[in-house]
């Protein structure tokens, strides 16, 4: 318990708590003085709320500084990993608060342990984001999914991107927190789409949909600590930041999918994005004028039948010609897939196509040599030695000074002839070389093995004209009509998607029933651990930790059932069972990748959360706020400008829309107020730009580069999603301040 008074003491005001709580009374009644609170054992903590010199630009400048030191070590030349420098931003974080503002240390230490717990969602999310893909590729429901999704776009890349499009906005809905980048960049990587233009698209993508994230969290709950906001004025939010978003995502999406295609491909088809972006974006709109929770899940949903709908039929929805795949640089055949997993149907068929490469290549010599070392003579142009460790040929010729190994010049290759141009000269001299046969004649052997044994080719030679289409007719089986069982097996094949998207609506949607079940905290037992805090555990599987150091209300939890994590594995588990005749790799195999590839992301997502409490925790002590309230009072009416950046950044270092709205929802709501302007378009504008912070959010980064398996410097990733982010902020102020905003 705690009892607060102010003490005076050279113009400086404490704050003191007592730590025995059976002299409460006796201690209120005697600390008249620092002194006498010193005496009678109470923790005494300075009330400042301003650097030392209470410059209002020193407190900015210290209080973002962690943030900016974070941005210039992550996006220079050659940055950091995350996995030292948010950690290390954390630690500068620590020494502002309480070197600095001089910040209640234990406070401090205990949002270290409270960032430290929080991470464990995150990271729990993007575990079972990659078990469930890892899941459906080693069962090969994934693989399956994406021919059926090949077959309806007929590989076109602006019907699959539409596709997405829609089903990470139905997943931002039912449930947010990063889930849709964790479902939906593996998916656009596995329609054979490269994984760096993969994991930005869907981080824009994301974008227009998390104001309704996870049934409306980021406003019921974001805001919920407003008092003075009712109903209507959620409803209003909800109606405004849905004029805002939607006129965006008509005006800037052609603009986004320039990430991944051509402009010239955009421009033919520009009647089916806009019909496309129509189909989702207008349900979401017409929803939020009613509904501040269903907007983003509802819209999604629609827009997959409508998507789908104009697709089949072809409306707007021109056909590729070899003039379009020319302008594919990713893409050799349309309608190949990709794949993000290390066991996949797809790594089988290009290690067969190597192993066909280099048998061809060893077939192609016209003069056979026997094993051992054998003279080659009387051949005139550049001999090519095959290296077998990266599929190239080197080009040895002789100089003035004798014959001598050229390894810099190494010649490209064509298709199908592989032609060789060389110096005309050198092509012109007579060779003499001994060469030794004997090592790649095995290391030969052994890839045709390899290809034989994963079923390249038959009877001792090699399939030279094997497809990826080949490929995966011999894993999934050929493709069945309607009349012998396409319903039953589609059904089958696609409910790890289905089955997590039911589920993840089954509990979210308040009114089902579940979400209270699978969430409630009663009854729990207890244990308590001395002044670290009290160990609750309920009967829901909810775990908690309350009163961290002994801080009322700093508390954390864990809803093990409720989470994606659980529903994520569950689905992975029943699809391992109802795929158990067939599987590329056991569940143990899984298990172990997903384990390897968190290593690294774990240290990052410690360090962020972290990062994350030390800024926000404090009340009107903590960083945010204080940065916050000085920027309000320095812009004035200009602060309708950064009010959308603010939120951005909330989004950019918590990972969360909610958790933006909960840190700058009340500074928004203060401006609002002293520059006389509506408060509900001042949160608007907040909601928006947390939004729009999900392209820059590191938490969402990390996650889709872990789950994609995408080896590539965060930096390179948020400097190309934030000219995306700043044009719907800034495109989003325009609208409100054309619509909203009367001063």
């Amino acid at each position: 318990q705690y009892n607060t008074m102010n003490i005076s003491q050279s113009q400086d005001d404490f704050s003191y708590s007592c730590q025995d709580p059976t002299s409460v009374e006796a201690c209120a009644a005697t600390c008249v003085g620092l002194e006498a609170c010193q005496a009678c054992s109470c923790a005494v903590i300075p009330l400042q709320v301003q650097g030392p010199w209470d410059v209002d630009a020193l407190d900015v400048l210290f209080g973002l500084l962690p943030i900016l030191l974070l941005i210039i070590v992550t996006i220079k030349p050659n940055p950091w990993a995350t996995s030292f420098s948010l950690p290390f931003a954390a630690f500068c974080m620590f020494l502002v608060r309480t070197m600095y503002l001089a910040g209640d240390p234990l406070l401090a230490s205990a949002c270290v342990i409270l960032g430290l717990l929080e991470a464990l969602t995150p990271l729990s999310i993007i575990a079972g984001a990659m078990m469930l893909f890892e899941t459906m590729e080693a069962t090969y429901c994934l693989p399956y999914m994406m021919r059926e999704m090949k077959i309806l776009t007929n590989g076109h890349p602006i019907a699959e991107c539409m596709l997405i499009f829609s089903f990470a906005t139905m997943v931002e809905g039912a449930s947010g927190f990063g889930t849709p980048v964790a479902l939906g960049a593996p998916m656009l990587v596995s329609t054979g789409n490269p994984k760096l233009e993969s994991v930005v698209l869907l981080l824009v993508f994301n974008t227009f949909a998390t104001v309704w994230g996870a049934v409306g969290t980021p406003i019921w709950f974001g805001f919920g600590g407003l008092d003075q906001l009712t109903e209507e004025d959620y409803m209003d939010i909800s109606s405004k930041a849905g004029v805002a978003i939607s006129l965006g995502c008509l005006v800037l999406l052609p603009w986004v999918l320039t990430i991944l295609l051509p402009w010239r491909l955009i421009r033919k088809n520009l009647l089916f994005i806009y019909l496309a972006i129509l189909g989702t974006m207008g349900p979401m709109l017409g929803v939020s004028f009613v509904s501040y929770e269903f907007p983003s899940l509802l819209g999604g949903l629609v827009g997959i039948s409508i998507t789908a709908m104009l697709i089949r039929c072809k409306i707007g929805l021109k056909e590729l010609t070899n003039g379009d795949l020319e302008l594919l640089d990713h893409c050799d055949n349309p309608m190949d897939i990709g794949s993000v997993c290390e066991r996949s149907v797809v790594d089988d068929h290009e290690r067969s196509t190597a192993a066909s490469v280099a048998s061809r290549r060893r077939r192609r010599n016209p003069k056979t040599l026997s094993k051992g070392q054998s003279t080659v003579s009387d051949l005139t142009g550049p001999q090519y030695i095959y290296d077998t460790a990266d599929y190239r040929y080197h080009n040895h010729t002789n100089d003035d000074k004798g014959m001598e190994d050229d390894d810099d010049d190494d010649v490209e290759l064509g298709n199908d002839d592989d032609e060789v141009v060389g110096d005309s000269d050198n092509n012109k001299r007579e060779l003499e070389r001994k060469v030794t046969f004997s090592e790649t004649d095995e290391i030969f052997s052994d890839s045709e093995a390899e290809f034989q044994a994963i079923g390249g080719g038959g009877g001792g030679g090699v399939n030279h004209n094997k497809s990826q289409q080949d490929t995966l007719e011999e894993a999934l089986g050929p493709r069945k009509g309607w009349g012998q069982g396409f319903l039953r097996e589609i059904v089958a094949r696609t409910f790890p998607v289905w089955g997590v998207v039911v589920l993840l609506i089954l509990t979210r949607i308040e009114q089902i029933g579940l979400k209270q079940i699978l969430t409630d905290q009663e009854p729990n037992f207890e244990i308590h651990f001395g002044t670290f805090g009290v160990f609750r555990l309920s009967a829901s599987v909810v775990f908690q930790l309350k009163n961290i150091l002994m801080y009322p209300n700093l508390s954390w939890k864990y809803e093990l059932i409720y989470l994606p994590f659980f529903l994520f594995s569950f689905i992975s588990f029943l699809t391992f069972g109802l795929f158990r005749n067939k599987l590329k790799a056991s569940p143990k195999q899984v298990v172990g990748v997903v384990t390897e590839r968190l290593k690294n992301p774990a240290m990052a997502l410690f360090g962020a959360l972290v990062l994350v409490q030390l800024l926000i925790r404090g009340g009107t002590s903590s960083p945010a706020f204080v940065v916050g309230t000085i920027l309000a009072d320095w812009f004035q009416e200009g602060f309708v400008v950064i009010s959308p950046l603010l939120g951005a950044l909330g989004s950019f270092f918590s990972g969360s829309t909610t958790v933006s709205n909960l840190t700058f929802g009340d500074i928004q709501a203060i401006a609002a107020e002293s520059i006389g302007v509506s408060t509900t378009a001042m949160l608007s504008l907040q909601a928006v730009g947390a939004s729009a912070g999900n392209g820059i959010c590191l938490n969402n980064i990390i996650a889709a580069c872990t789950v994609v398996n995408l080896q590539v410097g965060e930096g390179k990733i948020l400097a190309r999603t934030a000219r995306y982010v700043f044009a719907l902020t800034t495109f989003a102020t325009a609208i409100m301040l054309a619509l909203y905003f009367r001063f």
